[in-house]
C-alpha cells in the first residue's frame, strides 16, 4: 500500500490522522516485500504519522510480521485487521488486554475461497476469540451478522463503518483536464449516470448497460459514464454488449483518474450505479453519496450501514433491470433534492473519519477499562 504522493482513500491513513488531530499518536503499519522503511505523514499543522512497512511471513493473502514486537510493545492499542488474519489471531492472543480487531467481510455465497479459508480458520483458532471476549470493530451491519453468526458475543462487536477522508477528494486546485471530465461538462443530456470502479463479474457491469438501455428506451436523453479497467477479456465482454444493446454512443468511458479529480465528477451526475454482488463496504458508496449522488445499489456491506431504502438511496434485494430503471425515471426533482440532501447529510454528519474516530476511541477506552 504505497502512501507516497498518494491520492486515494486510504482508510488506515484516514482513520490515523482524524486520532492524530484529537491529540493522539497513532502509526501505521504495511507490509512490503521490498527495502524496509518508514515514511512520515503530516496531519495539517498538529503532528505526524509513521508508516513503517515491514517484511512478515505471506501466504493465502495473510501476513505474520516478523521482528515487530518492539514496535508493538510502544502503543496503547493495536488493531489489525480481519477476524481470521494470523496477525490478528496472534495479537490477540499475545496483547488481549490492547488489541481491537477492525474486521468487514461478511458471509456471501459469491465468496467460495474466503467461505473455505473461514472454515478452516474457524475449526482451529475461532475458540480463543470467544473465550478471551476479543473486541471487534466492524464496517457494517452484515459484518456484525457473520461475526455473531460464528458465536461472537453481540457486547464484544461494535459496528462503526468506515469513514471518508475528504481532503484526498478536493486536495487539488488545478482546474481538471481529464477527458471524462471535459466530456461530461460538455454534455447538456438531462440525466448523467454514473459507475466508478472495477469491471469484474463481481460488479455486473452488463446490468448497469440494461438499466441504461431501459431508461434510453424511454426516449430520455441520458448518458452513461463509467471510470475503470478490469480484466481485457472481461472489458472485451462489456464493450461487445454495449455495441449490441445499441447504447455505445450514450457511454462515455475512462480507464483511471486521480482521486483528486473524482468529486469534479460526482458533482455532475445524478444517479450512481453500483450493482454489486459483495462489497465489504465501498468507498465510492460513501463518495457519491457525499457529493449528493442518487446511489442505485443492491444489498452489501455498505448498503446495510449507510442508505435507508428511498430516503437517501436505494437498495434493491434483487436486480431487475426495468425495476432500478423505472425508480430512476419516476423521482421527482423534488423528490430527487430531498435524496440529495439526505445522501449528503448521511456521510458529512456520520461518516467523515473525524465524526467516527470519537467512536473508535470509545471503544478503545472500554477495552483499557475491562
Amino acid at each position: 500500500m504505497a502512501v507516497k504522493n498518494n491520492t486515494y482513500n486510504i482508510q488506515e491513513v484516514g482513520l490515523a490522522k482524524a486520532l492524530v488531530r484529537k491529540g493522539h499518536i497513532c502509526d501505521i503499519v504495511f507490509w512490503t516485500d521490498k527495502k524496509e522503511e518508514t515514511i512520515t505523514i503530516p496531519v495539517d499543522d498538529v503532528g505526524s504519522i509513521h508508516v513503517f512497512y515491514r517484511h512478515g511471513m505471506t501466504m493465502l493473502k495473510n501476513t505474520v510480521y516478523k521482528n515487530c514486537e518492539d514496535l508493538f510493545n510502544q502503543y496503547d492499542v493495536l488493531q489489525p485487521c480481519e477476524y481470521n488474519q494470523m496477525q490478528a489471531w496472534i495479537l490477540a492472543k499475545k496483547y488481549p488486554e490492547k488489541t481491537v480487531i477492525y474486521h468487514g467481510p461478511y458471509f456471501s455465497p459469491f465468496n467460495k475461497h474466503y467461505n473455505l479459508m473461514c472454515k478452516a480458520f474457524d475449526a482451529i483458532f475461532l475458540k480463543r476469540y470467544i473465550k478471551q471476549k476479543t473486541s471487534f470493530i466492524v464496517k457494517s451491519k452484515m459484518a456484525k451478522e457473520f461475526l455473531i453468526s460464528k458465536g461472537i458475543s453481540s457486547q464484544n462487536v461494535k459496528t462503526i463503518g468506515v469513514g471518508i477522508d475528504a481532503q484526498m477528494l478536493s486536495n487539488d486546485r488545478k482546474k481538471c483536464s481529464e477527458p471524462l471530465y471535459q466530456a461530461m461538462t460538455d454534455d447538456h443530456s438531462s440525466m448523467k449516470l454514473l459507475y466508478i470502479g472495477r469491471f469484474e463479474d463481481r460488479r455486473d457491469i452488463p446490468f448497469i448497460i440494461d438499466v441504461f438501455q431501459k431508461v434510453l428506451e424511454k426516449n430520455v436523453n441520458a448518458r452513461l459514464y463509467m471510470i475503470g479497467t478490469g480484466d481485457p477479456e472481461y472489458i472485451k465482454k462489456v464493450f461487445l454488449y454495449m455495441e449490441n444493446a445499441g447504447v455505445r454512443d450514450k457511454v462515455v468511458c475512462q480507464e483511471k483518474m486521480e482521486q483528486k479529480y473524482l468529486s469534479c465528477i460526482y458533482k455532475q451526475a445524478d444517479f450512481f450505479l453500483l450493482p454489486t454482488e459483495y462489497e465489504i463496504f465501498g468507498m465510492v458508496l460513501l463518495e457519491a453519496m457525499y457529493y449528493g449522488n442518487i446511489v442505485l445499489t443492491t444489498r452489501n456491506g455498505g448498503s446495510s450501514t449507510l442508505i435507508e431504502h428511498e430516503e437517501n438511496g436505494f437498495v434493491f434485494e434483487k436486480k431487475d433491470a426495468l425495476q432500478w430503471a423505472n425508480t430512476i425515471l419516476n423521482v421527482t426533482e423534488e423528490k430527487k433534492k430531498l435524496i440529495q440532501k439526505s445522501a449528503e447529510e448521511t456521510i458529512s454528519n456520520g461518516f467523515t473519519w473525524d465524526k467516527l474516530s470519537e467512536e473508535f476511541l470509545n471503544v478503545y477506552r472500554k477495552k483499557s477499562e475491562r
